[in-house]
Formats: structure tokens, C-alpha cells, sequence
């Protein structure tokens, strides 16, 4: 069931009264608004649950698919080119920091829960810290001889006498063993477990995962201040629609009442009633 709601509008010649903002219209009910979803971040939180998809389901037919077309690299599949579909660019624009004004909202709220590292990407994945470690040490990943290794074949080849050795494309200088010390301390309360897999979590909700709900109202929260002094409760399924509405525009003081028109310098619209006698 649709509900027509006209707050405002107009045409190219005039404009009517806009009564009630767009953010009031997008707030929740719970919040006080209207509860009107904001399209664009409702297909963005749709669009990520198949980048979720992508991290935690790599048996599945889909997925296979899509790295035969695309590719794979850094256990992610690679972008494609100017000739992948829409649907696929949309994905690759989340992977890249669209949103709201989030920034990275997909990745910053995606950690690798590290088992026994054989299914994690020691330079691409998030598994340590806050970002990837080709991020936290650059020069070192640029001189690394594997960008690809998983985190148990790094800790077993840094183990080794002569690991370091496999690890860099030449010998190191001075202030570069600095930053590998750097990177040694991060990884020094690293325990693998032998018998536990490699995991995502997703940070918004760690216990059941990814769901569109969660992400609409993680890129749709607001950072102001609720006054709940202004929240009315008046939706009921017992009551209609309109009559809903009209309660909340009520509430609100955004109806089109004689004080209100004066207040926005609007003349009122008298209606004069003639009665005849018969």
C-alpha cells in the first residue's frame, strides 16, 4: 500500500508552501520523523550484503562465476574493466569508499578474525590494527617478494633462520628493519590455532552478521541530538494512514492554520458561507 503525501511542490510558474523538511520526512517514526526511506542508502545497504556475500560464501557457484569473469587477487575479486555490468560496478564503488558521507563505510566495519591464517591475506586483509598492513607499511609491501602470502606462511617464514631473507626482494636497510621491528611487535600476541578457520566479523552487529537493516541505519543515523519531547506516538494500524499524518503534521505545528500562513507571510484563504433563508 502507497501513501501520497504532498508537503510542498509546484511548477515552473509557482511554488507552494514547503511545510515539512526532508529530514524530518527520512527520520525514523521512532525518532520522530515520518519514516520515509532514503532510496539511495537503502540500495547501497542491499548492494552490500553481496559484498559481504563475497567474503563469507567463496564456495558458491555465484562466486566462482564471477572470479572466472573478473579475476581473483588479494582474496578479493579484482574490478573488471569498463565492460563489467552495472551491477558489478556498483559493488566495486562500495569497495571503494561510497556512501553517505562514510567514507569506507563497507570496510571500515569489516574485521578478519584470525584462526589458523591460512584463509587470511597477511598485507590485503584487516586482521590486525585498524587498516591493511600494505596500508601501515607501504615500503615494506613494496619490497616484499610474496604481496599475496597468507598470515601463517608469513609467521613461518620470519621464524625461520634465514626467513627474512625469502621475505624482501633485496636486503633491507637500517631504518627499513626498523619498521619490520614495527611490524613484529604488532604480530608478537598473534596466536594461531591449528584447528579454528579464519572468519569475518561484521562489526555493526558481530553475532548475526551483515543485514541490510543494520546497514540503512548505520549510513541514515544522524549525529544530532534527539529531543524526544517531540516524539509522538500516533501510528497505529488501527488508525488510517491519513489520519496518521495529518496527527503528526499536527504535532509538529505544520499544518496550514491561519497563525502559521501570517507567520510565513502567506494571506490566509477566507472562506465566506452565505446562508439564504428559504
Amino acid at each position: 500500500m502507497f501513501l501520497k503525501i504532498s508537503f510542498g511542490g509546484g511548477g515552473e510558474d509557482f511554488r507552494k508552501i514547503v511545510w515539512i523538511k526532508w529530514e524530518s520526512i527520512y527520520t525514523p517514526k521512532e525518532e520522530g520523523g515520518l519514516g520515509v526511506r532514503r532510496m539511495g542508502a537503502f540500495n547501497l545497504s542491499l548492494i552490500g550484503k553481496w559484498c559481504w556475500r563475497m567474503l563469507v560464501d567463496k564456495e558458491g557457484l555465484w562466486y566462482r562465476v564471477l572470479k572466472a569473469r573478473y579475476g581473483e587477487e588479494g582474496g578479493r575479486l579484482k574490478e573488471g574493466d569498463s565492460h563489467c555490468s552495472a551491477w558489478w560496478r556498483s559493488l566495486t564503488r562500495i569497495r571503494e569508499g561510497v556512501g553517505e558521507g562514510v567514507g569506507h563505510w563497507f570496510d571500515d566495519n569489516i574485521r578478519r578474525l584470525v584462526g589458523n591464517g591460512r584463509d587470511t591475506s597477511f598485507w590485503h586483509d584487516i586482521w590486525v590494527g585498524e587498516i591493511p598492513l600494505k596500508l601501515k607499511f607501504p615500503h615494506l609491501f613494496e619490497l616484499s617478494v610474496d604481496k599475496e602470502c597468507s598470515v601463517e606462511d608469513m609467521r613461518r617464514v620470519l621464524g625461520a633462520d634465514d626467513g627474512r631473507e625469502r621475505v624482501w626482494r633485496r636486503r633491507l636497510l637500517a631504518w627499513e628493519e626498523e619498521s619490520v621491528r614495527e611490524c613484529l611487535v604488532l604480530l608478537h600476541n598473534i596466536v594461531l590455532q591449528e584447528n579454528v578457520e579464519d572468519t569475518w566479523r561484521w562489526l555493526l552487529d558481530p553475532i548475526h552478521g551483515y543485514s541490510a537493516q543494520g546497514a540503512y541505519r548505520f549510513l541514515t543515523t544522524s549525529a544530532d541530538v534527539l529531543d524526544r519531547s517531540q516524539i509522538v506516538d500516533v501510528w497505529h494500524q488501527q488508525i488510517p494512514s491519513k489520519v496518521s499524518v495529518f496527527v503528526w503534521r499536527l504535532f509538529h505545528n505544520r499544518l496550514p492554520t491561519k497563525d502559521n500562513l501570517v507567520r510565513r507571510q502567506k494571506r490566509p484563504v477566507c472562506l465566506v458561507v452565505e446562508v439564504r433563508k428559504r
